[in-house]
C-alpha cells in the first residue's frame, strides 16, 4: 500500500494511476486541467503524458492500449468543449466494452449550476456512454471515487468511466486514504459456471452433428486461442468470432472459420452460424451485426454464456442461458472434455464446411485476379500485405468498404491484433487507435487501414505521430468517395449519386509536410516495392493507395443486401 499524506489532489491522482499500472495519459491541456498536467510533470519518468491534437484521438489511443495489452490507460480533457470532443471515442469504447479512465476538468464549484463559461452537464451527457460518471465535490472523495470507478470499468460488461474534477480542487490536499496495491486489488472476481452447466454444455456439444463455437470479445483471456482450438478439435466443432474477437482462434488453422456478420464476415463463418445444429455462444455479441439485422437466423440450439444482461433483450431464441464468465466457462469445458477423453469426428459437417471454404476461396481468388487501368487492385494489395505481416503485428480498421479487405486477406492469429470500432460503426477510430497501439507495442508493426474520407477526420494527428516518434503505418484506401454509400446509391438508388463523391490532397505530399514519409501507388506493379518500403520505414508513413471506387471486395452480398430492407 502507498502512503497517504499532505499532497495535492493532482499529485494523488497521478500516484493512483501509477499504482494501478497506468503507464500513459493521453490528452489535451486546458485551464481546467493544467494543474493535473503540472502534477504529471513530476511523474513523467513513470507516467508519460502524450499530448494529442484532438480529444477524440486521445481517448481512442487509451482504448487501443487496453485492447492490445490489457493495461488500463487514461485520457485527460478540458471542461466543456474538450469533454464534448471526446464523446465519439467514448462511445466506441462503451459499445466495444473497453475499459479506460477519462479524467475531465470541470467548472469551479462556486460556479457549478450557474450556466457558467465552459459549463455543460458532463455527468448527464456521459451517463449513457460510460459505466459510471462521477463529479468530485471535495478532495476527500477522490480515493473511494477512483477505486469504485476502476471496479466498474472492469466489471462485465466492461467499459469507460468518467471522473470530473472541478478546477478549484486540483491543488487542495485531503484525506485520500491508502493507494491500491495494484489493479488486481480493484478487479472484480469473475462469475464461474457451476458444474451442472458445464456438463450440460459438454453433453449438448458432444451430441451435436454440426457443432459450432461463437467466440465474442467477452471471451478473451489468457491462452484463449489454444483453449478454443483444443475444444473444437475434441468436439469436431468449428469456431467463428465476432469482429471484437478476431484472434480468439487462429484464422490460418482448419477449425477457425473467421469472423461472422455484417461488414466483413467470412462466407464460411456466416454459413456455419446459419447451419450449425448446436452453437455455444461465448459472450454477448450474437446481435444484429452477427446476424445481419436478424435476417441470418441460426437454425440450431443456442447456448449463450455471458455476464451481460443485454443478451436477454435480443430478439433471438436462446435454448440455454448461463450467467457466467465465457472465458472461465471455456476453461471448465476443456477440463470436462479432457477428463472424459472426448474425441469426436463429424465427417458430414467437415465436408459441408469444406464446400463453403472452397466457394469462398474462389471468390477471393477471382477478386485478386482483377485488373484496373490507372488503379491498384486492392484485393491483390491486401493479400500481399497480409503475407508480410507476422503474428504479433497489429492492424486497425476503419469503417467503410475498405475494412472488408482487411477481413478478407489479413489473417489474425492472436487476440488484440485487430482493432476496429465494431459495435458503433464509427469512422475516425483506426488512425488514432494505431497510434495508441504502437506506443504500447513498440516491437510490433502497426498498420492503420483507413478510407480517404475517414483519414481526413483525424489527419491532424500525423503531427502527434511525428513529434512523439510513433512510426505507425497508414494505408489510405483512396477512391475519392464515401464508397459504402456510393455503391449503395449505384445499386439501390438507380445511380442517383449525391453527396458521396469528393476530392483529396495528395496524402503522400501531406505526410511529408507533417515530417512523415509517404508514397503513392496506382498500379499493381508498384505493390511489392511499396509494401517493402513502408514496412522498412522507421518513421510514420502514409501510403496513398489509389483504387477504383467500382471495386467490390468479396463479402456475403446476399445477406448484406437483405439486411438493408425494412
Amino acid at each position: 500500500m502507498g502512503m497517504s499524506g499532505a499532497r495535492s489532489l493532482g499529485d494523488y491522482i497521478a500516484e493512483f494511476l501509477k499504482a494501478i499500472g497506468v503507464r500513459r495519459v493521453y490528452g489535451i491541456i486546458g485551464t481546467s486541467v493544467v494543474d493535473l498536467v503540472d502534477s504529471l510533470y513530476e511523474y513523467r519518468g513513470e507516467l508519460r503524458y502524450v499530448s494529442t491534437r484532438h480529444e477524440q484521438v486521445a481517448v481512442a489511443m487509451a482504448d487501443a492500449e487496453y485492447r492490445t495489452t490489457g493495461n488500463l490507460a487514461a485520457a485527460l480533457v478540458h471542461a466543456g468543449p474538450g469533454f464534448l470532443n471526446s464523446l465519439l471515442s467514448l462511445g466506441v469504447a462503451y459499445k466495444d466494452r473497453v475499459p479506460l479512465i477519462l479524467i475531465s476538468g470541470g467548472v469551479r464549484r462556486r460556479l457549478y449550476g450557474t450556466d457558467s463559461w465552459l459549463e455543460v452537464d458532463q455527468q448527464s451527457i456521459a451517463k449513457p456512454l460510460t459505466k459510471a460518471a462521477v463529479r468530485l465535490s471535495s478532495p476527500d472523495e477522490a480515493g473511494e471515487a477512483l477505486s469504485q470507478l476502476v471496479r466498474k470499468a472492469l466489471t462485465p460488461p466492461k467499459g469507460p468511466v468518467l471522473l470530473e474534477v472541478p478546477e478549484d480542487l486540483w491543488k487542495m490536499s485531503g484525506d485520500f486514504g491508502p493507494l491500491p496495491s495494484g489493479l488486481e486489488e480493484l478487479a472484480p472476481t469473475p462469475t464461474r459456471p457451476d458444474k451442472e452447466s458445464v456438463e450440460r454444455i459438454a453433453e449438448s456439444m458432444v451430441k451435436a452433428s454440426r457443432p459450432l463455437i461463437y467466440a465474442c470479445g467477452e471471451s478473451l483471456g489468457e491462452n484463449i486461442t489454444a483453449i478454443l482450438d483444443e475444444i473444437a478439435e475434441r468436439l469436431g466443432a468449428y469456431i467463428v468470432t465476432s469482429g471484437n474477437a478476431r484472434g480468439a482462434c487462429n484464422e490460418s488453422t482448419k477449425r477457425c472459420l473467421g469472423r461472422v456478420g455484417f461488414g466483413g464476415g467470412f462466407l464460411p463463418a456466416d454459413k456455419a452460424l446459419e447451419r450449425a445444429d448446436t452453437i455455444l455462444v461465448l459472450g454477448d455479441e450474437l446481435d444484429d451485426i452477427a446476424t445481419y439485422a436478424y435476417t441470418l437466423y441460426p437454425e440450431g440450439d443456442l447456448i449463450v454464456v455471458s455476464e451481460n444482461p443485454i443478451v436477454d433483450k435480443r430478439p433471438i431464441y436462446i435454448s440455454h442461458r448461463i450467467v457466467a464468465s465465457p472465458y472461465h466457462t471455456a476453461l471448465h469445458l476443456l477440463e470436462n472434455l479432457r477428463k472424459n477423453n472426448v474425441r469426436k469426428e463429424n465427417s458430414e459437417w467437415d465436408a459441408e464446411i469444406e464446400g463453403y471454404i472452397k466457394a469462398w476461396e474462389n471468390l477471393l481468388n477471382e477478386a485478386v485476379s482483377r485488373k484496373y487501368s490507372g488503379y491498384v487492385n486492392p484485393n491483390l494489395f491486401f493479400k500481399k500485405l497480409g503475407e508480410k505481416l507476422g503474428p504479433d503485428d497489429i492492424v486497425t480498421g476503419g469503417q467503410g468498404t475498405h475494412i472488408v479487405y482487411t477481413y478478407d486477406y489479413i489473417r489474425i492469429s492472436k487476440p488484440g491484433r485487430f482493432l476496429a470500432a465494431t459495435n458503433l460503426g464509427a469512422m475516425g477510430y483506426a488512425f488514432p487507435a494505431a497510434l495508441g497501439a504502437k506506443i504500447a507495442n513498440p516491437e510490433s508493426q502497426v498498420i492503420a487501414v483507413v478510407g480517404d474520407g475517414e483519414f481526413m477526420m483525424t489527419v491532424q494527428d500525423l503531427e502527434t505521430a511525428v513529434r512523439e516518434g510513433i512510426p505507425v503505418k497508414v494505408v489510405v484506401v483512396n477512391d475519392d468517395s464515401y464508397r459504402v454509400l456510393y455503391l449503395r446509391q449505384m445499386i439501390q438508388k438507380a445511380g442517383r449519386v449525391y453527396g458521396t463523391l469528393h476530392s483529396n490532397p495528395s496524402f503522400e505530399a501531406l505526410a511529408r509536410v507533417f515530417g512523415a514519409e509517404g508514397n503513392t501507388v496506382s498500379s499493381d506493379e508498384e505493390i511489392d516495392d511499396a509494401i517493402r518500403e513502408m514496412l522498412e520505414s522507421d518513421k510514420p508513413y502514409v501510403l496513398d493507395l489509389k483504387i477504383s471506387r467500382e471495386d467490390m471486395p468479396p463479402l456475403n452480398l446476399d445477406a448484406t443486401l437483405r439486411m438493408s430492407g425494412p
